[in-house]
């Protein structure tokens, strides 16, 4: 098996993190089309970084934590 080349240039080192921010973002509640468009921004920003996590994860336990979360 080859050793995961970006392991040690993950951006958080929580394996919640990015769960976390996704469900904070997608709570938050706007009153107009401007916060909507930042909102929708700010959700692709979290599922991005959850794919991240997942391709930069190092053990098999946290990539399928990570993967079942992300389908939720």
């Amino acid at each position: 098996m080859i050793d995961n080349p970006i392991k040690d240039n993950r951006i958080v080192s929580s394996k919640t993190f990015a769960i976390r921010f996704k469900s904070f973002i997608e709570e938050v509640r706007v009153n107009d089309p401007c916060s909507e468009e930042e909102k929708e921004y700010l959700l692709n920003v979290a599922n991005r970084l959850l794919e991240y996590q997942i391709q930069t994860a190092t053990n098999n336990e946290e990539i399928e934590y990570l993967k079942r979360l992300k389908l939720l």
